[in-house]
């Protein structure tokens, strides 16, 4: 059972701000990834027993990171820590490191499963972030970014009690990342620009005997140590295209596996799967696969984005000009296209040259559910959300309004629409039909 417990911090994505903007590096990048909006996955992490992941993403504030725990099947997503980041479980599953933003600082703490016991264990001014446990949860690896200028990523240890902390690399102007221990604990690899571009390293877990894994101009980044240690897997655009490779953990010639990209791998306790994060279908996420690079299958939840983006694309034909004309009244109502998430529309009914009533509206997706707020003239602002979405109609209902209670909307082929309101009335339901035809919408 995953821990339910929410860790309060002060919203690490937004307070990162201005310290990243002074420095350079990728977590600026990340950082800014979440800002604009679009869901970012970032760290997956195995559970002992290799049926869960821990992940890091901004599923529910595109300004801030929480730390999620989901099976590998899919199921159970629940929400382990919010405003932190790069959560891992120890070897024996009973605590997560993580990095969190207090006081201005971003740290690396630790807590029990359950939540409790939250300690800091990094307070200097550096960056300290990415941490990793020891294969006998002894100590922690992470990444710290000291203070000044400069593009530098070092790597530190510390014991997990927070004592003996230790810099292990120090290079003036190189990012170090994708931090992995060897199963027995005596080596730690990882990828770095130390030699101006990006290959993988691996050196003694007291920081000496470094040594270059890989010799080529693509971008070799995220190692990650088979169980059994014989191996290292990595990600590399090599040859001009993204994918995961495989190699000797002493090096060697790399090979490829299947034919997926993706970054940020870690090798499940059995060897037998890969996740990373990727993409399936063009939509990214949290991706598990076969060792040998087959079946790779999206375990996290569609983005919020790419739900509503299907919810709107379901009802676009509803964008353009319609009208309902009789001889003393004309009704007009006109859709813009979705986007953004949202369809603007309007209605206006004139008679004898006067307008009689007018009203705002607004179809806007949240996930996979449409709300239509409905703001008619001399009234109060409404919303309906949606019970049922096809090619061809939605319905939308609010029983707590006093009238209209339900709101369907039918396509009647390519050039007429059919909109139905329903609600109580004296004598029982109260229903009224509008039959619409599409027009030219005429510019003024």
């Amino acid at each position: 059972m995953l821990a339910r417990h929410l860790i309060p911090a002060v919203g690490v994505a937004g307070a990162l701000v201005a310290l990243v903007n002074a420095r350079f590096g990728t977590l600026r990048t990340e950082v800014a990834a979440a800002q604009q909006g679009p869901t970012r996955h970032l760290s997956p992490r195995w559970s002992r027993d290799g049926l869960h992941l821990l992940f890091t993403a901004n599923l529910e504030n595109a300004r801030r990171f929480d730390v999620y725990g989901i099976g590998i099947d899919g199921s159970g997503l629940v929400k382990v820590s919010e405003d932190a980041r790069e959560g891992t479980w120890s070897p024996d599953g009973t605590r997560m490191a993580f990095s969190a933003m207090r006081d201005g600082q971003l740290d690396i703490f630790v807590m029990n499963r359950d939540g409790s016991d939250v300690r800091r264990l990094t307070t200097t001014p550096d960056m300290d972030y990415a941490p990793v446990w020891s294969p006998d949860g002894g100590r922690i690896v992470f990444v710290s970014i000291p203070t000044g200028p400069g593009q530098r990523h070092d790597i530190h240890l510390i014991n997990a009690d927070g004592t003996g902390r230790t810099a292990l690399t120090r290079t003036a102007t190189a990012e170090e990342l994708g931090l992995t221990w060897s199963p027995d604990g005596r080596q730690i690899a990882f990828g770095s620009n130390r030699d101006g571009n990006w290959e993988i390293y691996a050196m003694r877990a007291d920081g000496s005997d470094v040594r270059r894994l890989t010799d080529d101009p693509g971008a070799d980044t995220s190692p990650t140590f088979s169980p059994d240690g014989r191996d290292i897997a990595f990600a590399s655009d090599r040859g001009g295209s993204r994918g995961i490779w495989r190699m000797r953990a002493d090096g060697g010639r790399p090979e490829r596996m299947g034919t997926v990209a993706g970054s940020q791998l870690a090798w499940s306790p059995d060897g037998l799967r890969f996740a990373y994060v990727g993409q399936v279908d063009g939509i990214p996420g949290v991706i598990v696969m076969n060792a040998d690079g087959s079946g790779p299958r999206r375990v996290t939840p569609l983005p919020a984005e790419v739900l509503a983006a299907r919810s709107l694309g379901r009802v676009r034909w509803l964008a353009g000009c319609w009208e309902l004309r009789s001889p003393s009244r004309v009704t007009l109502e006109m859709w813009m296209p979705p986007d953004g998430g949202l369809m603007l529309g309007a209605s206006r009914t004139t008679s004898g040259g006067a307008v009689r009533e007018f009203e705002h509206l607004r179809l806007e997706a949240q996930g996979d559910v449409l709300v239509y707020t409905a703001l008619p003239s001399g009234q109060q602002e409404t919303a309906f959300r949606s019970t049922e979405v096809t090619d061809s109609s939605f319905s939308v209902e609010n029983p707590a309004h006093d009238f209209p209670q339900r709101i369907v909307y039918r396509r009647r082929g390519a050039d007429s629409l059919v909109a139905r309101i329903e609600g109580p009335g004296p004598d029982g339901l109260r229903t009224f039909e509008i039959p619409m035809r599409r027009i030219t919408c005429t510019p003024p």
